[in-house]
């Protein structure tokens, strides 16, 4: 299954639009985009249920983040998955 582009487009979309904190704002959030993407690959070619799993984490982060939430645990979820696909 391939992580759909469509789907970090829309999610910076929104986290473009939240007020970042400065340890994490939209540009870092941006920046750590595609690494998350390959991590994310990386990671349905292993466990393509796990992959599902990081989905759907990742739309409850936009949910939260359209919501007013707090920008700075997409950071601390993107270096999650990027270490995870890092074993």
């Amino acid at each position: 299954m391939k992580f759909s582009a469509g789907l970090f487009a829309a999610f910076l979309a929104f986290v473009s639009s939240a007020t970042a904190q400065e340890a994490c704002t939209a540009d870092v959030v941006q920046a750590k985009s595609q690494l998350v993407a390959d991590a994310m690959q990386t990671i349905a070619a292993q466990n393509p249920d796990r992959m599902q799993e990081l989905t759907a984490e990742l739309q409850a982060q936009m949910d939260a983040i359209q919501s007013g939430g707090d920008v700075s645990t997409v950071c601390t979820f993107f270096d999650e998955v990027i270490a995870e696909a890092a074993g």
